[in-house]
């Protein structure tokens, strides 16, 4: 089985939210990113997730979406409520969710792993 991946960052600027369909059109997985930082920019990723996945459900109905859980490396590990971040994934239907690192890379290739699984099972004949 093959998979295509396309991936695109998808920022909340209201200029481009005409846009939208276009970037979901025939997506089967989604990645929901917000930042651990606690800082405004982490508050407000973390209050971005209810409008992703609205926007998601609205054009592409019930797809696979797993959360990351972003700048790992700029928290400490023993601070992070382990159960919240779950329970955060669980309300909004995601399969999974994982810790991650975009500056050193951390976590980000087992969650990409995580999702190819994930669609493989599903899509697999």
């Amino acid at each position: 089985m093959l998979f295509h991946f396309l991936l695109f960052a998808r920022f909340e600027k209201k200029d481009f939210d005409f846009l939208q369909p276009l970037f979901y059109k025939e997506s089967k997985a989604s990645i929901i990113v917000y930042s651990l930082e606690e800082n405004e920019l982490g508050k407000n990723s973390f209050d971005h997730i209810k409008n992703w996945v609205q926007n998601l459900r609205k054009y592409c109905g019930e797809i696979l979406m797993i959360l990351f859980a972003n700048k790992v490396d700029l928290v400490e590990e023993d601070e992070l409520n382990l159960l919240d971040i779950k329970r955060i994934a669980e309300k909004y239907n995601c399969f999974s969710f994982s810790l991650t690192s975009a500056k050193t890379g951390q976590g980000v290739n087992e969650a990409f792993n995580l999702i190819i699984q994930e669609l493989y099972n599903k899509y697999s004949i």
